[in-house]
């Protein structure tokens, strides 16, 4: 048979399992066994019929469709169960058998038709069937059940037949299944079998043979040296593949560590990142660069080290690049050979000197588009691996990630800035006519007070108090648009002091309710200290306002919640509807009239928006006229805050 496992016309195992390659529960490479190149002798070690079945019909099924002779010979098995499963599986096994496309034997009139077992017998027949099948067939496939050969065979002799059909068939259009059941055949038997064999089906995967015996070394008189170099062998390319898997582990926890830092900066990431991808590609340089494919340009926006060429800033055209290989159908590209890989003629190979590139393509959906890249002025000996390409593309994932985030960052930054200008432009530019307006009332009252009436006195009463609570609202606008950009940096926070600071200023209003503020001792948080004040004189005021007919009666306490501090205030005030737990932190949505409770709905968004600042978040327990817990939760010192990306 061909050794070229790809060639259409071959019997080999690309096509002889490639419907067991389909299958979902299935998997196998592969590649040929050291001295034996062809892929036409497959052991099968089951250890059930389903097993056994699961592999076996397909394994014929393909053979039917690619008009081969199929030839199955059962010992343990009913024929009649194969030809069930065919049908199963689709085939016109009524057809096949009429037509001569499919057959079942047993032992007996296959193996032992001489009576007994003999290895030559058994590879003439197999010969002669070979070559009666090939006159009007495209080859011959067979699938044996080997367990006869339990009672009908020494092992000596089943060894010396399975070596010998490694030199039948790579010259012969046949391909060969042997069945064994792992249940039946001793461990010792099994050992001797499998090194007769190039390639196994074990627990639903085609595996190449490291322990393959070629015929040479089975009946040459140089065995046991040849087993030894085998052996070594085996034992070195098996070492060098626990040790290839232990540095592409230690590369991923290493990427896991890097990307996942909370406290590194993008810039200090990358470079980690770039140090890491020049040790995992033996690659010089990592970089990153903004790309136009319209405008056919490429300028380098970051490098792991100093290079004579890219350095960030540098501008080239995109198509005299290696990363011009990233823009097509497929977003990544791999260069070991420039002249061979269409880049001969390219500026970074041709003046820059580079011969080795792995690159990917990273989209954003704002901004500008880039490539993500290691380059090399050493040339390879190997092309990139698929291990190293899919550990590449899992870095330019978390890049465009990261990109996007900045983007969504610089955006809201900007949007902020806007707000914050407005915000001032409504506090100075709104203020100054409310100012006017304020004045000519008071002027009016002033120079004419005495000549209004009573209702004129009391309009001009409600356009001067109308007047003031647009002011108000302004300036809680104000100060609520400036919670993110000019706040104070976060710091070690004592809420005892701050909620002492708080009472001093509410000793009016405390002393006019009758109110009593108690407090529990409260924790030391991480947080902007000028704003906690603000929080905490907003709840404390809320709740001595909405006490109802009562003197307020207020408790603050504080309890640990993982890495945040919940901080409480309760109150036995009028309470909260359940339905509007949410409505009271929207700005300017007021639950009650001005006429019952005075105020500017601002405060308690003005609280959320702080709350989120710090990482953290506010809400309301309450239920009417049971009083109402606010809580707030704040990061505990040495808790770096993290709002919420």
């Amino acid at each position: 048979m061909s050794h070229l496992p790809n060639h259409a016309d071959d019997l080999g195992l690309e096509d002889g399992l490639e419907a067991l390659r389909a299958e979902s529960d299935f998997s196998g490479p592969i590649d040929p066994a050291d001295e034996h190149d062809s892929y036409d002798h497959l052991a099968l070690v089951h250890e059930s019929r389903t097993e056994q079945l699961s592999t076996v019909i397909p394994f014929v099924e393909r053979g039917l469709e690619r008009g081969e002779r199929c030839v199955y010979v059962a010992d343990e098995t009913e024929p009649t169960a194969i030809l069930e499963g065919l049908r199963d599986a689709g085939v016109d096994v009524d057809a096949a058998l009429e037509s001569g496309a499919l057959a079942v034997h047993t032992a007996a009139d296959s193996f032992l038709r001489n009576g007994s077992f003999e290895p030559d017998d058994a590879i003439a027949v197999l010969e002669d069937a070979i070559a009666n099948a090939t006159e009007e067939y495209d080859g011959l496939r067979i699938a044996s059940e080997m367990t006869w050969a339990l009672h009908d065979a020494s092992v000596e002799a089943l060894v010396e037949y399975e070596s010998k059909l490694n030199r039948l068939l790579p010259n012969e259009n046949g391909i060969a299944l042997c069945q064994y059941d792992r249940e039946r055949f001793p461990p010792s038997v099994l050992r001797e079998i499998i090194e007769t064999h190039p390639h196994l089906i074990y627990d639903g995967t085609v595996c190449q043979n490291f322990y393959y015996a070629p015929p040479a070394e089975v009946f040459g008189s140089d065995e046991p040296e040849r087993e030894l170099d085998r052996m070594m062998g085996t034992l070195v390319d098996r070492t060098e593949a626990r040790a290839e898997l232990q540095k592409r582990h230690r590369h991923l926890v290493r990427q896991n560590e890097i990307t996942a830092d909370p406290d590194a900066s993008f810039g200090e990431q990358l470079q980690r990142l770039f140090d890491l991808g020049c040790e995992r590609f033996d690659l010089e340089l990592g970089a990153m660069a903004r790309v136009d494919t319209e405008r056919d340009r490429f300028e380098v926006e970051y490098a792991s080290d100093d290079h004579e060429y890219l350095e960030p800033g540098v501008e080239l055209p995109l198509s005299e690049t290696f990363c011009a290989g990233t823009t097509g159908v497929e977003p990544s590209e791999c260069v070991d050979d420039p002249e061979s890989d269409g880049y001969g003629d390219a500026r970074v190979y041709e003046e820059f000197g580079l011969q080795s590139y792995l690159g990917t393509y990273v989209e954003t959906d704002a901004g500008a588009d880039r490539t993500f890249f290691f380059v090399s002025s050493d040339s390879r000996d190997r092309p990139f691996s698929d291990a190293e390409r899919t550990f590449h593309h899992l870095m330019a994932q978390w890049i465009a990630y990261e990109l996007e985030y900045e983007e969504r960052e610089r955006a809201l930054q900007a949007s902020n800035e806007r707000l914050e200008q407005f915000a001032y432009a409504a506090s100075h530019d709104l203020q100054e006519p409310l100012r006017m307006i304020t004045s000519y009332l008071q002027l009016l009252d002033r120079r004419y007070g005495d000549d209004l009436d009573e209702d004129a006195e009391e309009f001009l009463a409600y356009a001067v108090d109308g007047a003031d609570r647009m002011r108000d609202m302004i300036e809680g606008l104000l100060a609520y648009s400036r919670i993110e950009t000019k706040g104070d940096p976060f710091e070690p926070v004592d809420l005892n002091a701050v909620l002492e600071d708080v009472r001093e200023d509410l000793q009016l209003a405390v002393r006019e309710s009758d109110a009593e503020i108690t407090a529990e001792e409260l924790p030391r948080v991480e947080a902007d200290p000028g704003q906690l004040r603000q929080v905490f004189q907003n709840l404390l005021d809320n709740a001595i306002t909405y006490s109802g007919d009562d003197p307020p009666r207020v408790h603050v306490d504080a309890r640990r919640r993982g890495e945040r501090w919940v901080v409480s205030v309760h109150d036995d005030g009028i309470g909260i509807e359940s339905e509007n737990s949410e409505r009271v932190f929207t700005v300017f949505d007021r639950l009650h009239s001005h006429e019952q409770y005075e105020g500017t709905g601002i405060g308690l968004a003005l609280c959320q928006r702080i709350a989120e600042r710090h990482g953290g978040e506010i809400w309301v327990d309450s239920e009417p006229g049971e009083g109402a817990t606010f809580s707030v939760a704040l990061p505990a010192v040495g808790e770096s805050p993290t709002p919420s990306r």
